[in-house]
This record gives structure tokens, C-alpha cells and sequence, in this order.
């Protein structure tokens, strides 16, 4: 006698619903594969671009003496 599983599977809707599961994992687990490369790179990009920022020194600007 064929178990509920067994029964889900044959069905074509078991097998659709199998077939979206298993890509929907493959595409999340891509996605927290390109996060977690990327992830660092731009920690370290920030860190830099906020060292180069706090270097600058800024400047008064004069006033160009318009008058209204």
C-alpha cells in the first residue's frame, strides 16, 4: 500500500511542487553564495572610502557678496 509520500509524488502536482521547491532552494542558496563573496568586499570598500573621507579637510566657503 503506497504511503502518502509515495501518493504526493506520483500526483502531478507533487512532482510540480518538488520540482519549485528544489529550484527555490538552489536560487536562495545561490544568493546567500553571491552575499556572503560580496559581503566583505564592500565592508572593506566602505572602511577604505571612510578613511579617505575623514582625511579631507574641508574648507570654509567664502561668500560671493550677492546682495538681495
Amino acid at each position: 500500500m503506497p504511503s502518502l509520500f509515495h501518493k504526493f509524488l506520483a500526483h502531478e502536482h507533487g512532482a510540480v511542487t518538488v520540482d519549485w521547491v528544489v529550484l527555490t532552494s538552489i536560487a536562495v542558496g545561490f544568493g546567500f553564495m553571491v552575499l556572503a563573496t560580496l559581503g566583505s568586499g564592500t565592508t572593506d570598500v566602505g572602511t577604505q572610502m571612510q578613511r579617505n573621507l575623514a582625511a579631507v579637510e574641508v574648507t570654509q566657503i567664502p561668500e560671493l557678496g550677492f546682495s538681495e
